[in-house]
């Protein structure tokens, strides 16, 4: 452990011999850096102070703790039918009637346009790349 603080000891004299030599061959530039550094530590100083005062409080609400006896319950309103169903499982394949009245076959007008809008979208991300 001696060592170990001798070490440390000797680390922080090297560092004052080197400081010491460095200030008396650039005065000027030495305390323009310690001014600069100065400044600095005050900015934050203030800026740690500042930023405290601005934090509210909060304060706890005198009153009792809500302790719930029912499950919670959703209110009526306009926005959901009282017979209305927010899920439902899902069959895994449709029946003849359903395919029917839900899915159109498309004709050859419409393969035509969907052909003619997918090649112009192609033509202009190419663009004219050979």
């Amino acid at each position: 452990m001696k060592e170990f603080l001798e070490k440390i000891k000797d680390i922080f004299i090297d560092l004052k011999d080197k400081f010491l030599d460095f200030y008396e061959e650039n005065k000027k530039l030495t305390i323009i850096i310690l001014s600069f550094l100065v400044l600095i530590l005050i900015c934050l100083i203030l800026l740690i102070s500042l930023s405290g005062k601005n934090k509210k409080n909060v304060k706890s609400v005198p009153g009792q703790e809500l302790v719930l006896t029912e499950p919670l319950v959703i209110p009526d309103g306009p926005e959901l039918p009282r017979d209305y169903n927010t899920t439902r499982k899902t069959k895994e394949n449709w029946t003849d009637e359903e395919a029917e009245s839900w899915f159109t076959i498309p004709g050859d007008k419409e393969i035509e346009y969907l052909s003619r809008s997918n090649d112009n979208l192609v033509n202009e991300i190419i663009g004219a790349a050979p």
